[in-house]
């Protein structure tokens, strides 16, 4: 057997392949079935998993196999609950299932979860920026009764939380990170233990654990001049979000600007006069995606197929346009909201970073972690005026579908894809009739997305979640796929529902309360699986 296993396992493809296995109906395995179960197992794992998903169905001696491997029910309950596996963990396959199948249970549960209040949080400002389990917020200090070590004089404070989880033998942890006064819109990406900045028309980069120079900085000091020459503009800055080695903002309304923080190039700078857009979001990083409310349309744009600046001549090269069901002009208006995901994209080259966001090199990365190719795209719908109100809801996209269009129709110019086209990759949440409010923007991570605001009629807040699998197979029979929505009730104590906001991360929901002043935090409470 040994030494049929040697010779089978020298014709399995090297890592960059994958296998892809066609059920036949009936499944024949009488040649399979004499195979010894080492070499079974093996081709199972260079299996794309959909292929041992479909083949599972289709074979017992597939379904036998699995059952009795833990490497293998691990790597399928990976794509079920859109994970990774971290390799550098050391538990074993074993350990590693046994606390993702209770880290999943635990998300399903979320609804009986007892809240935990954070007063540790009040008079701290809303979130400025959220990824994976990390937290930023922010509050002016003007040099008294300061944190110890802070600068004297007006500065501006970071508190920096991650947020514990037990189930994914993660340690929570606080510290505090000082910048300049005047310093303004900023973002993160825990995955890169990166911290990026406005401050007079530069760009800061620095490490998010120590707020020093980041490592990986190769082409500049450690800030670089957004615009030079011609492009030397006075315009805000807002929007700030970060993919990969790209850092994008928003710059006008007619402008998106693109950087690689690493070297301060500046990589696109979007000039279109017959788009307006509203907000937008990496899709991965070579991707945008953006909404265009008077168009009733969104637009993915490829950062790769053109030069330093995009014109309007050239825009069809770059831009894919997907249109959303029309309105009646005449009457109505409609408001496109992207809803920014907080889930790092992940490069195979980021990872040695990641364990250093706020611990020491000597602790241990937890077993796995959300996989940054299974991502929700939220837009929230808003038409206006019905009746002195809002009539709001909210279309969920898997990612990768909009992608899958994008790739399916790249060398046509000037495409625009009727919403008939991709219409069925999309599952809408019930209409609403709504007052006017103001929307957080970090309610979406990975897969799941809550609806805001709660409902307070029957004090609960809806978390709609779309596993993977579930989705792929609904993606197949032309449905947007199966999501789980669960009601999660408001705690008695509830801060109520004047100037209430949510955020959720990798592995906490927090919900809190603003003064109303809307600048800080009144109350506030976690619900941590």
């Amino acid at each position: 057997m040994a030494t049929l296993l040697s010779r089978s396992c020298s014709i399995i493809p090297p890592t960059t392949t994958r296998l892809v296995l066609t059920p036949v109906y009936p499944p024949n395995a009488s040649h399979f079935d004499a195979l010894p179960e080492e070499i079974i197992v093996k081709i199972l794992e260079w299996c794309d998993v959909r292929g041992v998903f479909a083949c599972q169905r289709a074979c017992r001696t597939f379904r036998n196999v699995i059952e009795g491997s833990a490497g293998l029910r691990y790597k399928l309950a990976l794509s079920e609950n859109g994970m990774c596996d971290e390799p550098r963990c050391r538990m074993t396959t074993a350990e590693k299932l046994e606390l993702l199948t209770a880290h999943a249970a635990a998300w399903r549960r979320l609804h009986s979860v007892r809240p935990e209040w954070a007063t540790s949080l009040v008079g701290w400002s809303t979130p400025a920026a959220v990824s994976g389990n990390f937290l930023v917020f922010t509050r002016t200090c003007n040099g008294t009764g300061c944190e110890h070590g802070a600068p004297v004089g007006v500065h501006l404070d970071l508190l920096v939380i991650r947020v514990p989880s037990p189930l994914r033998r993660i340690k929570g942890s606080q510290w505090m990170l000082w910048l300049p006064a005047n310093a303004g819109d900023l973002c993160i990406d825990a995955a890169q233990d990166l911290l990026i900045y406005v401050l007079n028309r530069t760009l800061c980069v620095r490490t998010l654990s120590t707020d020093v120079v980041h490592p990986l900085v190769d082409g500049h000091s450690g800030s670089f001049k957004m615009w030079k020459g011609n492009l030397n503009r006075s315009f805000d800055v807002f929007n700030l979000c970060v993919c990969g080695d790209y850092v994008a903002a928003g710059t006008r309304i007619y402008f998106i600007s693109v950087w690689n923080w690493r070297t301060g190039v500046i990589i696109s700078d979007q000039i279109s006069e017959d788009v307006s857009f509203s907000s937008f979001d990496f899709l991965d990083e070579h991707h945008i995606l953006y909404g265009d409310s008077s168009k009733d349309s969104i637009y993915v744009y490829d950062l790769r197929c053109g030069t330093e600046l995009a014109t309007k001549a050239d825009a069809g090269h770059r831009r894919f346009q997907l249109e959303l069901p029309p309105i009646h002009r005449a009457t109505t208006s409609r408001y496109i909201q992207i809803r920014r995901n907080a889930l790092s994209m992940r490069m195979q080259e980021q990872t040695q970073h990641e364990h250093h966001a706020g611990d020491g090199g000597d602790t241990p990365p937890p077993p796995f972690h959300a996989d940054s190719r299974a991502r929700l795209v939220v837009l929230r719908v808003v038409t206006s005026p019905v009746e002195f109100a809002e009539e709001q809801f909210e279309l969920h996209i898997p990612a990768c579908a909009l992608l899958e269009h994008f790739a399916a129709n790249k060398d046509a110019r000037d495409l625009v894809l009727p919403w008939s086209a991709w219409c069925t990759d999309t599952n809408a949440t019930p209409v609403r009739k709504l007052p006017y409010l103001m929307q957080p923007r970090m309610i979406t991570y990975g897969m799941r997305a809550l609806s805001y605001p709660p409902n307070w009629d029957e004090g609960i807040l809806y978390l709609d979640s779309y596993p993977p699998r579930m989705t792929s197979a609904g993606r197949a029979g032309s449905r947007a796929g199966a999501e789980t929505r669960q009601g999660i009730p408001l705690p008695d104590e509830s801060p109520g529902e004047a100037n209430f906001k949510s955020v959720l991360c990798e592995d906490a929901l927090l919900c809190f309360q603003l003064d109303p002043s809307l600048i800080q935090i009144k109350h506030a409470y976690w619900l941590t699986p």
